[in-house]
C-alpha cells in the first residue's frame, strides 16, 4: 500500500506522526507549521488543492487530517470510480474519528479507517451498506498470551451457541489492558474483523449490569470484561449471550439494532 498522509495545522502534526509511525507512508505539511529539521516531514508551499493534483495517482490511499468538507473540496475533480479511485480516509485533529469517505471496499478505505482508530484509539465511521448487515459484536477477555487459534475457537463456539455465523460479527471488543494482545491482532486480521479495545473508565460506567468477577477486579480493577465490551463496542445493543467462559477465555455476544 502506497499511503500519503496530509495535515494542514500543528494539532494535525500530533496525529500524523503517530500515524505515520505505525503505518509508514509519506507524510506531507505545509512548510510554515513544520518545524526545522524534521526529516519525516515532506513540506510543501502550493495550496493543498494543488498538492492532492500533484500526489493522486502516485498513491493508492490516502489519509487527510483535516475537515470532511476540506477535503470534498480538493478531491471532486478527481474522482471517477470505485475501481479506479484511491481509498480516503478523514480524521479530525483529536484523533477522534477516522472516516472511511471513497473506495471503502475496493481499495480497502473501510479496513484502513479501521487501523487508524486503533491506533489513535478513537471510532472507525464505516457506511457502506455490506457493513452495515453485520450487527454482532462479540465481547471477549482472555489470559496473557492466549492464541489466536484460541480466540477463534471461543468465538465460533459463542456463536453456535446463539446460531450465528462468524460472517456476521462487525467488531471484536475487549478492554484497553488488551491493546498489545497478539492473538486478538492475529485474529482480526484472520477472519477480517475490526478490534476496538473499551477503556476500563468506560466499563466501570455500566459494569453493575452485570455479574462481578473479584477474580477480574484485583487482576484489572474492573469487575468484568466480556459483556460490558459487547454492549460498549456497538450502538443500542442488546444481549445475546451472556458471559461464556471457555478455556482461558471468556465471551458475550451483543447485537446492534437498527432504528
Amino acid at each position: 500500500m502506497s499511503l500519503a498522509i496530509i495535515t494542514i495545522t500543528t494539532h494535525g502534526l500530533l496525529v500524523a506522526g503517530k500515524l505515520q509511525d505505525n503505518l509508514k507512508g509519506e507524510l506531507y505539511a505545509p512548510k510554515n507549521i513544520i518545524a526545522d529539521n524534521n526529516a519525516n516531514i515532506t513540506p510543501y508551499e502550493i495550496t493543498t488543492k494543488e498538492l492532492v493534483e500533484k500526489l493522486w495517482k502516485r498513491y493508492n490511499s490516502f489519509i487527510f487530517i483535516m475537515a470532511l468538507g476540506i477535503v470534498t473540496r480538493i478531491t471532486k475533480d478527481h474522482i471517477q470510480n470505485k475501481f479506479k479511485d484511491p481509498a480516503i480516509v478523514i480524521v479530525d485533529e483529536m484523533g477522534r474519528y477516522a472516516i472511511s469517505t471513497l473506495s471503502g471496499h475496493e481499495g480497502g478505505a473501510n479496513r484502513l479507517a479501521e487501523k487508524v482508530a486503533l491506533i489513535c484509539n478513537g471510532d472507525f465511521v464505516i457506511t457502506t451498506g455490506s457493513e452495515a448487515t453485520k450487527t454482532l459484536i462479540a465481547g471477549m477477555g482472555c489470559r496473557r498470551g492466549t492464541s489466536a487459534t484460541q480466540l477463534e475457537e471461543t468465538l465460533r463456539d459463542g456463536l453456535k451457541r446463539i446460531n450465528r455465523s462468524v460472517n456476521e460479527v462487525r467488531l471484536i471488543a475487549s478492554v484497553e489492558d488488551k491493546n498489545d494482545e497478539k492473538g486478538f491482532f492475529q485474529l482480526s486480521e484472520k477472519l477480517n474483523i475490526p478490534l476496538k479495545f473499551i477503556s476500563k473508565s468506560q466499563i466501570k460506567t455500566i459494569e453493575d449490569n452485570f455479574a462481578k468477577s473479584e477474580t477480574v477486579k484485583k487482576a484489572l480493577g474492573i469487575y468484568s470484561v466480556a459483556e460490558p465490551c459487547a454492549i460498549l463496542g456497538g450502538f443500542r445493543c442488546q444481549m445475546l449471550l451472556s458471559k461464556t467462559k471457555l478455556s482461558q477465555t471468556t465471551i458475550a455476544i451483543a447485537e446492534e439494532k437498527f432504528l
